[in-house]
């Protein structure tokens, strides 16, 4: 449902204005969105990244009780240990309900449509800060993980640059989707 609210629809409206006012094809207006192949200098920057956020998230190994509270999207893998149907469950949860929904839409639609109309950085930096407004509510959950902001919004300017540089989303996707999956496993093998 979060995948369909907060990627499709989004994209399913830009679809049709696109179709409607600009009489572009279902492939332009998917490159458009960063629906397209990552330049290979790309892919692999955005593997080592992921790489390098995969070693923090498992070396921080961050407090339990933060992610494990009733409210936390993480909650949903407490004590489920490492097993086949954990993995797809975390993949399928960090990959495609939220890594891709949000990519899609922050980075493939918003960025996107930014960088067509303002400078790189000024484009980069306001599609970060439209990221980080809605992870404001992640302190209503939990209020003493507000140090988590800054590097949602270092990250968020991350996964932009390599989205307008390369015009893609699978790099950002890639790094994001780790970043979940890790967080997700992490928390299904320490409360095991």
């Amino acid at each position: 449902m979060q995948a369909a609210i907060l990627g499709g629809v989004p994209f399913l409206g830009y679809f049709i204005y696109h179709k409607w006012r600009h009489k572009r094809s279902f492939s332009e207006i998917a490159q458009r969105a960063g629906l397209q192949h990552c330049p290979w200098r790309y892919l692999a920057f955005s593997v080592a990244l992921a790489l390098v956020g995969i070693g923090i998230i498992v070396i921080w190994s961050p407090p339990l009780e933060t992610f494990t509270r009733a409210g936390s999207a993480q909650r949903q893998f407490v004590g489920l240990g490492l097993t086949a149907p954990t993995i797809a469950r975390a993949v399928l949860y960090g990959a495609v309900q939220t890594a891709f929904a949000e990519e899609l839409l922050f980075r493939g639609l918003i960025a996107g449509s930014l960088s067509r109309r303002l400078s790189v950085a000024w484009a980069n930096i306001l599609q970060a800060s439209i990221f980080l407004l809605p992870h404001f509510l992640i302190l209503l959950v939990m209020p003493q993980m507000w140090g988590i902001l800054p590097l949602v919004f270092i990250g968020a300017l991350t996964f932009g640059w390599i989205r307008i540089k390369s015009g893609s989303i699978i790099g950002p996707w890639l790094m994001h989707a780790s970043g979940n999956v890790t967080m997700a496993l992490n928390i299904a093998i320490r409360t095991a």
